[in-house]
């Protein structure tokens, strides 16, 4: 069902999907259009009839990105990014260590007025998930805090998609994080992303990259390593380079082929939580190509203990790629900004 049309731009569509978290609102300038546990945000190519999807926002708070070519077979989705903070711990109302993994939205409201008359610029999402609705033995993060993200998402080109996302929370209940999983940077996730990894021929990523005080770390993904944290000796990002990316470094991954790379920029945190932030990922031996069983996080360490009414932000920059992009831009000094970083994906040809 089409939900908008922007000029002939722009549309956004609310489709069926099976997932057990329930549906969310979904509102457009303030008017009310029903409800949903999956919308996807889709821009047309120019000089064609097709509009292919370059977004799409689960009601579980998991969001896939991809570029805006539209080439046959058309990009696929991959990888998702989940919309944080996650924390392992006790709480007030959970005595045993719980994982508080993803939120259950509740409402997205989609903002057009900076949209131009030709669609081009941004839409702004407003998304909000609290604890008001859940019951009490649910494990969702909105369990424990309120949340609301405020979501940009430029218009795509061929090579990238660029996404920023604002996120503020209050600890609605008293946590203490895990410390064990503190000293092995676990314990409070920022952001995370999940995928899938089985070995080198299937796969949707197969390699993660930061910067370290020694210089640009990868890190490859291989089937004899599963169940291990990794990198096995962590290090923290450059301060000068909050970012880290996520790559697809081949095209060929099965089953579902050439899906996007994403680099993450963290541009700033506050609340409960400082120091240095650790870029750690976990995959099991699972071999279900249906199954997410990797998972990437940008970690900073939390407070012992978390007070009821403590409150945070993080804020942090992701573009979805065709191919990788280069490992140059970690350079401190060199293409700092996000929005320098998706001028030069315009601009330049994309590669690893």
């Amino acid at each position: 069902m089409t939900m908008m049309n922007c000029s002939c731009v722009w549309v956004i569509k609310r489709l069926r999907k099976r997932i057990p978290e329930a549906p969310f609102e979904v509102l457009i300038d303030g008017k009310p259009m029903g409800t949903t546990k999956l919308l996807t945000f889709a821009r047309h190519v120019p000089n064609t009839d097709r509009f292919p999807q370059v977004l799409a926002l689960y009601s579980s708070g998991y969001l896939r990105l991809k570029a805006g070519a539209d080439p046959l077979p058309p990009l696929p989705f991959g990888q998702s990014l989940v919309l944080g903070p996650a924390i392992s711990g006790t709480s007030t109302s959970f005595s045993n260590k719980t994982l508080f993994f993803h939120p259950q939205i509740q409402r997205v409201a989609i903002n057009t007025s900076q949209i131009n008359q030709d669609g081009t610029n941004s839409l702004l999402i407003k998304i909000t998930a609290s604890n008001s609705k859940l019951s009490h033995d649910s494990t969702k993060t909105n369990r424990i805090m309120n949340l609301a993200w405020t979501l940009t998402l430029n218009e795509p080109s061929d090579q990238a998609t660029m996404l920023n996302v604002a996120g503020t929370f209050e600890f609605t209940e008293g946590v203490i994080p895990d410390p064990m999983q503190t000293a092995e940077a676990d314990s409070m996730r920022l952001l995370q992303i999940s995928t899938m990894f089985i070995d080198n021929l299937r796969h949707d990523v197969d390699a993660f990259r930061f910067r370290n005080s020694g210089g640009v770390v990868t890190v490859d993904y291989d089937s004899a390593v599963s169940n291990t944290l990794l990198p096995v000796t962590p290090s923290s990002l450059h301060p000068e380079t909050l970012r880290f990316d996520s790559l697809h470094t081949d095209d060929v991954g099965q089953p579902n082929g050439n899906t996007p790379s994403y680099r993450i920029t963290i541009n700033s945190t506050a609340g409960p939580m400082s120091g240095p932030i650790t870029v750690r990922a976990f995959f099991n031996s699972s071999q279900n190509l249906n199954d997410d069983n990797l998972g990437l996080w940008a970690f900073q360490q939390p407070s012992e203990r978390i007070e009821k009414g403590t409150i945070g932000s993080i804020n942090y920059t992701v573009i979805a790629s065709t191919c990788p992009l280069p490992a140059i831009d970690f350079d401190p000094g060199v293409l700092q900004t996000p929005e320098r970083l998706w001028e030069a994906s315009h601009n330049r040809s994309v590669g690893f």
